[in-house]
């Protein structure tokens, strides 16, 4: 009986002991833990900041130099003027030039979705076989000089039957061609992440068509893919100089064309162009998604 209560008093003993030494580690690891995740988040914020001087450092050159009265021999500009800011809107090209671009983006972004879109849904609905093949042939234009593009279309649609050359219609036929990688790669996971098959599949086991899946079921989750590709699109036609130098030219100058043009006699108006071209880029870009934002809002007060 005494070596039991012995042995008892012992455990407790221990227990006792041991319950403050198990607090103090998990006390110890916990602080441990705290400094490792404070420390990851000031290597990410160090890391974030560098990224971001990165990219804004350029874009503030820029926009120095088109503010700027001269700027040669001094870390800052010598003084700071709005006229070529004014002369650059005030040129009657300014207004032909951004327009022209902006018709061309838009008309490539349309006819990219129009044309990719439903292809990508039958192919992944009644040709899954074929989506290497397809994904192969979109692509390839990453693999393909601009140069050789350009060259190429206007070879093939220089003669009859059918002569686009010089033409905006062969302009934005050439965007589309140079934007496919950008929304085959943003339609193509937007349709994979629904499991488009399985929801088809649904539908019409629920009598719907092919059309009507297409339309009420499968455009409503994909919209986020959408949204991506078109920006994607846009940010590669607008603004663009090689296609339209070689496929239009003079007889439909873009904003790319007129920028470079006026470069030699006029480089602060250049690098006003390529400001403006910026804040163009991310206006029409904040109006993409504030769209779709507001459209599955509403479908999703709907629901």
């Amino acid at each position: 009986m005494t070596d039991v209560k012995a042995a008892t008093d012992t455990s407790g003993m221990t227990d006792a002991v041991a319950a403050p030494q198990t607090a103090i580690t998990d006390q110890a690891v916990g602080v441990e833990t705290v400094g490792t995740s404070a420390a990851r988040e000031l290597g990410f914020s160090i890391l974030f900041l560098v990224f971001a001087l990165y990219i804004l450092f350029p874009l503030v050159g820029v926009f120095l130099f088109s503010i700027a009265t001269t700027w040669f021999e001094t870390v800052l500009p010598a003084g700071y003027t709005l006229d070529h800011v004014t002369a650059t809107i005030n040129d009657p090209l300014f207004g032909q030039t951004i327009g022209r671009s902006l018709i061309a983006s838009i008309a490539t972004i349309v006819v990219s979705v129009v044309l990719m879109t439903p292809t990508l849904f039958l192919l992944h609905v009644a040709a899954p076989r074929m989506r290497p093949i397809v994904e192969f042939l979109c692509l390839l234009p990453f693999a393909l000089p601009t140069i050789v593009l350009a060259l190429s279309l206007i070879r093939t649609y220089s003669q009859k039957p059918l002569v686009l050359s010089g033409t905006p219609q062969l302009l934005i036929l050439a965007y589309v061609v140079t934007g496919l990688p950008f929304m085959y790669r943003a339609l193509d996971n937007a349709l994979r992440a629904i499991d488009t098959a399985v929801l088809s599949e649904a539908s019409s086991t629920l009598g719907a068509s092919r059309w009507d899946t297409f339309r009420r079921v499968i455009l409503p989750n994909i919209g986020p893919g959408i949204m991506a590709g078109a920006l994607l699109v846009f940010s590669v036609s607008f603004g663009e100089f090689t296609l339209s130098s070689f496929l239009v030219g003079d007889a439909w100058k873009t904003s790319g064309v007129w920028t470079v043009a006026i470069w030699d006699d006029q480089p602060h108006k250049t690098t006003v162009m390529v400001v403006i071209g910026f804040a163009i880029s991310w206006i029409v870009s904040l109006v993409i998604l504030l769209a779709f934002r507001k459209r599955a809002t509403i479908e999703l007060g709907a629901r």
